[in-house]
This record gives C-alpha cells, structure tokens and sequence, in this order.
C-alpha cells in the first residue's frame, strides 16, 4: 500500500500524482485520458481510457466426460465467456445431445465451434445488457404466476394448465443462473457492477432474493405435478377452500416482500413479517381436514400445503432482507 498527499493549486483545486512505474507500464503520458469512478465508502477507481473495454471473462476447459451440465453450469455461473469441452476422445451423440441440452438452460451460451472430439461454447451475452434488477422482476413475475396458476389448477383440476405451470420453471430456472453469473461478476469487477446498476454490498442480499424466487417457482411446479395425482373424487369443497386460503396467504406475502424489496420500504417489510405469523395456522387448518381422509390422498394433499407454506416462508424471508438492510 502507497500513500500519497494532496496538493493544492492556485486556482483552488487539488491535484495528485500517480506512481510513475504505473503510467509507465499502462503506456500513458502527458494527455492520456483515464476515468474515475467513485464507489462506496469513498473508493476512488482509476480506469485506463476514455471508453470502457468490452468485457471479457475466461476461457475454461472441460476435459472429463463425466457430469458434463455440471461442469458446463459451474463455469457459466463463475463469468467463463469462452468453455471448450475437450474430451480427447470421439464425441457419442449422446454426449452432443448432454451438451446442447446444458446449454439451453443457460442464457447466452451458443457453440461456435464443432468437432468430432470437442466443442466451443461462447458467451455472447454482455453482462451490461441485462440489468441485474430487471432480470429479478422477470424471474419474480414468473414464479409469482406459477403460483397463482398452479393454485388454480389444483382447484379446477386443470391438467392442461399444471402442465403450463411445469413447463416455465425451465425459465425461471435460466434467469436464476443469469443472476447468480451477474452477481459474481460484479462482485469482482466494479465497472460490471456499475453497468448492471448493482453496489457490491447488494450483491449478497439479491442473491439470495433469487434463491428464494427460484425456490417459489420450484415449490409451485410441485404443486401442478400434484395436480394429476389427486383423484378429484376424494376431495371435498372444505378441503379445496382451505388449501385455497393457505395459497393465497402465501401469495400475498411473497407479493408484498417483492415490492419492499425493489422500493426498499421497511413498512410493507414489517406488514410482511408480522402477517407470516399467521402461515402456522393456515397450515394446521388443512391438516385437520386431512385427519379423517385416506393415507394416500391424505399424503399428497399434505404436500400440497406443505408447498404452499414454504411457498409463503420465502415470501417472508425475502422481506427479512430488505429489515437487513435497512438496518
């Protein structure tokens, strides 16, 4: 660490010098024009050029054969623009087939290059084109959909509209992926984060805002995979009315934690926190209506439930994080 004392000119400004080694080795001189970038906590950012490069990640190599969606995710999410899967070896259809289908769940990856041992996956997506907190509205309006609709299939037995509801976790699931990439990116790279409209000290708390969206959109595929297990002639209205009154509880906390999250608004964060007491009790209604009821169907509707709890659960921590932040 250099420390360095400022001088005053004349004409009232301030002045400081840079290390001589520095501007030497980045090829500047008298005139070079460089950018300056504040950050929090009064971080001053020096950055070479008037333009901002083009951002460019690593290359990453995938040699093993074994768990290639696992390897080809894993570099996606660490920020690799460039992932060459290089087995050595003549590729099987199968093994193309594993590859196509990893990168369809990730947003951006497309293969620039094939050959009969090996394949280029390229990045083309910059990370400044996809905002960080537009992207988690997207992957919120998603979730927040399934699961409303999956509620309404499971009252009206809608075989057709679960399938629906199953179909669009996929989505939800490659905006999850996105975020994560984008955070870690702007975690190590402050111009990235500056672009994507994120401080570092949010990346964590958004990060795990995602996790909980995601997990709502999991837990409502659950339910719509549920729906074509129940025969409806073992349920009854009270059942049905009950399950209803959980969801939409569920529903309206993980509504409400969603707008004190991207307005920051520690009063819906605490109307959140307190309503959330009352999930407890929605859920003990349903399993009280279950007591007399066959173990089968008694089991499955138990689930359902249980999914609408954490359904609304996640509601109630992401509101918990906007009360910590906000501390």
């Amino acid at each position: 660490m250099e420390y360095r004392r400022l001088q005053r000119s004349k004409g009232g400004s301030f002045l400081l010098s840079l290390p001589k080694e520095w501007v030497l080795k980045n090829g500047l001189q008298g005139g070079s024009v460089i950018q300056l970038i504040e950050g929090e906590g009064g971080a001053l950012t020096i950055r070479l050029g008037g333009e901002a490069e083009p951002e460019r990640g690593a290359t990453a190599v995938i040699r093993d054969p074994k768990g290639l969606e696992r390897q080809i995710r894993a570099c996606y999410l660490m920020g690799a623009d460039t992932i060459v899967v290089d087995l050595g070896m003549r590729m099987t259809p199968a093994t193309r087939e594993e590859i196509r289908a990893a990168i369809h769940k990730l947003i951006g990856l497309e293969i620039v290059e094939e050959t009969s041992s090996g394949m280029t996956i390229q990045c083309l997506l910059q990370p400044s084109s996809m905002p960080v907190k537009s992207t988690l509205r997207r992957a919120y309006t998603l979730a927040a959909n399934m699961h409303k609709e999956a509620e309404q299939a499971l009252i009206n037995g809608d075989l057709e509209l679960a399938e629906s509801v199953s179909r669009r976790d996929d989505e939800v699931d490659r905006l999850y992926f996105l975020l994560v990439r984008q955070l870690r990116l702007a975690l190590r790279n402050a111009p990235i984060a500056e672009k994507i409209g994120v401080k570092p000290a949010e990346c964590l708390e958004l990060r795990m805002a995602a996790k909980y969206i995601e997990n709502i959109a999991d837990y409502s595929e659950a339910v719509a995979t549920s729906v074509g297990k129940i025969d409806r002639r073992e349920l009854d209205r009270e059942t049905l009315d009950a399950l209803s009154s959980l969801s939409a509880l569920a529903y309206s906390l993980h509504e409400e934690a969603a707008q004190a999250l991207f307005k920051q608004d520690i009063e819906i964060t605490e109307r959140v926190m307190a309503r959330g007491k009352d999930l407890p009790e929605k859920l003990l209604a349903v399993n009280e209506l279950l007591v007399d009821k066959q173990s089968r169907i008694a089991a499955l509707l138990d689930s359902v439930a249980l999914y609408f709890y954490q359904i609304g659960g996640h509601g109630v921590d992401m509101a918990e994080l906007v009360s910590g932040t906000a501390l």
